[in-house]
């Protein structure tokens, strides 16, 4: 049977809303006492929560109820703004007070019924199991493990429905799972495959298990704390991570900067530009975001935007290496101007005197006289705003300039690699910006980020001199 705690704070509600569920034929009691979360005995099917009143408090309580032995599915009460904003994020189906018993009471049943398959967690599988209470030991393990492989998969299904474009990240328990031999091999072979880069839609397709054991595999890791959901990659601490984090990053920056933006701007190319510039600029682009080089990534949610950006990448090269094309692009744009956003769409006269100051400050730098260079390339950045070798040797001059005259030299080499990393967002691959970035991450003492930064300069052009140079000091190994 049914057995209803109806937690509200509120006397006449409560009362009112017992003596109706009993007359519905459930087993309902009314206890003010657990409207914040769950104190004592009682072993309730399902909690009435009053959302109204717990407000951003009502995804805590809610989580507090399914830690309890008990395992209640949650119905929350209430009709209020905040009552609407958190029940989502609760995850939890909102009734109105003023709603029917009946609507009530369907609520209450379809929280029974999913009451196992509202989150992971250890107490839910071993009553998903059907097996009875005990503490998350490791001697406690092996029989979950084996009654999880035969867990209702509406429950496994449900569960993970949540959490479908989440990557799948390892624990030190999964480990621990591998050192007790608890695992099949198949399970084995799977669990070998999460390596935080696969998202849950991915990770039950990879085999070899079948997919509908695949699912259970993963929600009993996730119950036991072997794996972590995550919407975004957990860490960085693999090049695998790091590499996806960083694509991601770059798809949504992309996204945000070529808003309301020109065809100079998605290729990243001035207006002097000719045919070479323009298929080179091309190739760069489509190193980082083509449907080819983004293929081999778990984008998550991010994967529909990959046929826009691309689209728009070959409207702008098919425009610009088209002369009667390119000519109605520039009447259009000298109208339409004022309304864009534009790095790129300047005056050629202004590129030219940028490109000769920037020359001069890498001259200034290489001759060691940081205060001059730094100048320059202030000029350059001045007349070609958001350039990002420009902006990433200036950077990378005023953090010399800062230091020498005695600023902290780890703040200040986090400063200007953020500024250096804000401009390459989304961006094409730049391989002196890179270089420029990975000296400010050396000198900031971080070499791991330095090589990192390095190896991508190297990859697009493996005999730009600063870069090899600089990969030999740090003793990095090409192959």
């Amino acid at each position: 049977m049914t057995v209803v705690l109806i937690a509200l704070a509120d006397v006449g509600s409560g009362v009112q809303l017992e003596e109706q569920l009993v007359k519905a034929g459930l087993e309902a009691t009314w206890d003010a006492g657990q409207a914040d979360g769950p104190r004592g005995g009682g072993a309730p099917t399902v909690v009435l929560l009053d959302a109204d009143q717990l407000g951003a408090r009502l995804a805590a309580v809610t989580e507090a109820w399914r830690d309890h032995p008990a395992v209640p599915g949650i119905v929350a009460m209430g009709m209020s703004a905040a009552a609407r904003q958190y029940a989502p994020v609760a995850r939890v189906t909102l009734v109105a007070p003023t709603a029917k018993i009946t609507t009530l009471v369907g609520a209450i049943q379809e929280a029974e019924k999913l009451r196992l398959a509202t989150g992971m967690r250890w107490n839910v599988m071993r009553a998903a199991c059907k097996l009875p209470p005990a503490l998350d030991r490791r001697d406690t393990w092996p029989s979950a493990i084996l009654a999880a492989r035969n867990v209702d998969l509406d429950i496994a299904r449900s569960t993970l429905r949540w959490h479908v474009h989440h990557y799948v990240t390892p624990t030190t328990r999964l480990d621990e799972l591998r050192e007790d031999r608890v695992l099949s091999v198949p399970e084995l072979e799977l669990a070998a495959q999460i390596d935080g880069t696969l998202t849950v839609q991915s990770t039950v397709k990879v085999g070899p298990l079948e997919p509908t054991q695949a699912a259970r595999f993963l929600w009993a890791l996730g119950s036991l704390g072997a794996v972590d959901f995550t919407p975004e990659v957990r860490d960085v601490a693999t090049p695998a991570r790091r590499m996806l984090a960083e694509v991601r990053n770059h798809i949504r920056a992309r996204t945000a900067r070529l808003e309301r933006s020109t065809y100079y701007d998605v290729l990243e190319i001035t207006t002097a530009a000719e045919y070479p510039d323009i298929e080179a600029a091309y190739e760069l682009v489509g190193f980082r975001f083509s449907p080819d080089a983004l293929s081999v990534f778990d984008l998550a949610e991010l994967a529909p935007q990959i046929a826009p950006i691309w689209e728009l990448v070959e409207k702008a090269r098919s425009v610009l290496v088209d002369h009667a094309q390119r000519g109605r692009y520039h009447d259009w744009l000298r109208q339409k101007l004022p309304e864009l956003r534009t790095v790129w769409a300047i005056e050629p006269g202004a590129a030219t005197l940028a490109a000769d100051y920037y020359m001069r400050g890498q001259r200034a730098l290489g001759e060691g006289d940081v205060h001059k260079a730094m100048s320059d390339l202030a000029t350059a950045c001045r007349h070609f705003p958001g350039h990002p070798e420009y902006e990433a040797y200036l950077a990378w001059a005023r953090y010399r300039v800062l230091v020498g005259s005695g600023r902290d030299r780890a703040a200040t080499a986090l400063a200007e690699r953020k500024t250096i990393e804000d401009i390459l967002d989304g961006c094409r691959p730049w391989p002196r910006s890179l270089v420029a970035l990975a000296l400010i991450c050396a000198a900031g003492g971080d070499t791991d980020s330095a090589r990192w930064h390095l190896h991508s300069a190297l990859t697009v052009d493996p005999t730009l001199p600063a870069a090899v140079q600089l990969a030999a000091r740090l003793g990095m190994r090409r192959s």
